[in-house]
């Protein structure tokens, strides 16, 4: 696949994006959290997508030629906004390894860090909604994007940080299933438009989808599957004593995930919004991004 270097561009740090997101709001909830695991695999990821990214350019030095575009081009916004997320997100990892003990420059950075993540996504996208491909032409787009930063982000922090984000278990379940669905809608919006669209080339781009029915089923059954096994929860937290009169219970407080069905998923949603990712460049019919 031609555009293998994108995919795992936009997928890494998405996935980063999410993950210091969800980083920052542990930070607020939990004054005491580090959050180091996360932190680093946050900055890992964003290393590998801005790697990934000079080897799509082929020439990586030409992308110095739109640096100086910023006021016009959504490409220069993307480039500067992608360098300075993965520049303070790698100033803050390096910090949580060598300097855990700059704990107020950490919590400073990493909420910078992801509010330009978030900027950053909005960049990304509008880079694809301003080519020339009709498929790609379509407000949902923001949507799709951003429901994969925050599901790939939020399971893949739950995954790393363990224990430490146990009090954000709840809010990271519900934001899941939140986004897939609104991932669903959007979508479904998405092909009804393309359907009803008189441009040959969304029309191609609609047949080329149709002929990968296998791979549509298995991107949403996967994002279903895995936002969905998160809100039936098996392992109860520990006991704790209550007391009744001259009798002493032992109870569970609340229902917990257990480790396996948070890493599988953690495991089925990046698989679905991979295989989502594949089929959003396969639409393409008629224009190569380049550096504008």
């Amino acid at each position: 696949m031609a555009e293998l270097a994108l995919l795992i561009f936009t997928i890494c740090l998405q996935a980063s994006i999410g993950i210091m997101v969800f980083v920052s709001i542990g930070k607020f909830v939990n004054k005491e959290g580090e959050y180091k695991n996360a932190i680093l695999g946050a900055a890992l990821l964003a290393v590998i997508g801005l790697l990934a990214s000079l080897l799509h350019l082929g020439q990586p030095f030409s992308a110095i030629n739109a640096l100086s575009r910023f006021a016009t081009s959504w490409l220069s916004r993307e480039i500067w906004f992608t360098a300075l997320f993965t520049g303070l997100t790698v100033l803050s990892a390096l910090l949580a390894l060598f300097k855990p003990d700059a704990k107020s420059a950490i919590k400073a950075l990493v909420p910078i860090a992801g509010g330009i993540g978030l900027v950053d996504i909005f960049a990304m996208t509008a880079v694809y909604t301003s080519t020339g491909v009709p498929a790609w032409q379509h407000g949902s787009l923001f949507i799709e994007f951003y429901a994969a930063t925050i599901s790939m982000g939020a399971l893949l922090f739950l995954a790393l940080a363990k224990e430490e984000s146990s009090s954000l278990l709840r809010i990271i379940v519900l934001t899941v299933f939140s986004a897939v669905l609104l991932q669903v809608v959007a979508m479904v919006l998405y092909y009804v438009g393309l359907g009803t669209s008189d441009n040959l080339a969304a029309q191609q781009s609609l047949a080329l989808l149709g002929e990968l029915n296998l791979a549509t089923t298995l991107k949403w059954l996967f994002l279903l599957i895995g936002s969905g096994v998160l809100l039936f929860p098996q392992k109860p937290s520990p006991k704790v004593n209550v007391s009744v009169g001259k009798t002493s219970l032992k109870v569970s407080t609340t229902a917990k995930l257990s480790a396996t069905t948070i890493y599988a998923a953690t495991v089925l949603i990046i698989v679905g919004q991979i295989i989502g990712r594949y089929l959003f460049y396969v639409m393409m019919v008629t224009s190569q991004i380049g550096l504008s």
